[in-house]
């Protein structure tokens, strides 16, 4: 099942963190948020620094499978996650056998703007983090974490086919991630 699932991850993963075709030529400034962009239209995300964010409560220092602690496993029904890259996500996986799998992805240089979605993005709140729901392909359900203007996590989950499961838990997975990341 996981040899199935990598693939899957990883579109989720590059089709949520904003990825685009390259365009040669040089980053210029986008007049609508008076920061520079790079090729394709995405503005740049520098890496968050303690004199950019505010107390510099970036996600440099997170370990994705640390995201869900035991007790949260077994809430979740699922044991020990892989860590793994995939793009420029750090994540970690964890598998409830034949039901869902949830990935944690931490995006050091990318925030809620860079959120791509097949349907509608959902704008919400996770804890004291403002949050989007997006989908992307092969069902799959994802809560982005905003941790800094340039930095989130997303919670996101697969369930065989079903979207209103996979979003369920990826919504109760998110509420236990929350609490361990850092606030501004």
């Amino acid at each position: 099942m996981r040899f199935l699932l990598v693939p899957v991850i990883a579109a989720l993963a590059l089709g949520l963190a904003g990825c685009s075709e390259e365009t040669p030529g040089d980053a210029t400034a986008d007049e609508s948020t008076d920061r520079p962009t790079i090729p394709g239209g995405h503005p740049s995300t520098e890496p968050p620094t303690e004199s950019s964010e505010p107390g510099g409560a970036g996600t440099a220092d997170l370990q994705p499978c640390d995201l869900l602690s035991s007790d949260d496993q077994a809430t979740l029904s699922v044991p020990q996650g892989v860590e793994d890259e995939i793009g420029s996500a750090r994540t970690c996986e964890w598998q409830a056998s034949g039901q869902y799998t949830i990935t944690a992805a931490v995006f050091d240089d990318a925030g809620l703007d860079a959120v791509q979605s097949q349907g509608p993005k959902t704008p919400m709140k996770v804890g004291a983090h403002d949050a989007v729901q997006a989908t992307g392909g092969v069902d799959t359900c994802a809560v982005a974490i905003g941790v800094t203007d340039s930095s989130r996590v997303d919670v996101a989950t697969t369930a065989g086919g079903d979207m209103t499961k996979a979003c369920t838990v990826a919504k109760q997975a998110a509420q236990l991630v929350e609490p361990k990341l850092p606030t501004r």
